[in-house]
């Protein structure tokens, strides 16, 4: 019976260092990799990527842009404010090329000789932020003969705006 109790202590000493082992283990290292990879990366600074920085939501522009005054978006589209000029999707613009095309216009009695009209949206958004849109529209109406042309630039507001003021690749 001796050797079978001797046997059993030696098998259960070890399995009390490896029990003890796997404890100590458990609690400790969990922790010390934790802390050693904080101090790895606390005195780092690394480049986020632009992926992070999506820019602002079409809701929030829409809201901000809401709330510009009619002069504002002059500002905006003339330049005035830092801006850049590029085509509007129709979500977007609240027009359609038909009502602005039929918006308030001094030339309105003289809409029967035109053939055709044409209309492109075009927004003016800020560059800092790129929060603030301001939708503007290039109508163009050609007499039927097709030799004549009217061209104006107008707000959805129904603020003509004055071509010298516009980039030199809109007039064209």
């Amino acid at each position: 019976m001796n050797k079978k109790k001797r046997k059993a202590k030696y098998l259960l000493i070890p399995a009390l260092f490896l029990t003890a082992g796997a404890i100590f283990a458990a609690l400790f290292l969990p922790g010390y990799f934790i802390r050693s990879g904080v101090n790895a990366e606390l005195g780092t600074v690394s480049a986020v990527p632009t992926a992070y920085y999506s820019g602002p939501s079409e809701a929030v522009v829409r809201n901000a842009s809401r709330q510009l005054t009619e002069e504002q978006r002059l500002s905006l589209i003339y330049g005035e404010w830092e801006s850049t000029i590029s085509p509007a999707t129709p979500a977007e613009r609240t027009l359609s090329e038909f009502e602005a095309v039929h918006l308030p216009f001094p030339i309105v009695s003289e809409y029967q000789q035109w053939y055709t009209w044409n209309a492109a949206s075009y927004k003016a958004v800020d560059t800092t932020f790129e929060t603030y849109a301001a939708v503007f529209w290039k109508c163009t109406f050609t007499r039927y003969d097709g030799k004549e042309s009217l061209v104006y630039f107008i707000t959805e507001g129904g603020t003509l705006l004055d071509p010298e003021k516009l980039p030199e690749e809109l007039i064209q």
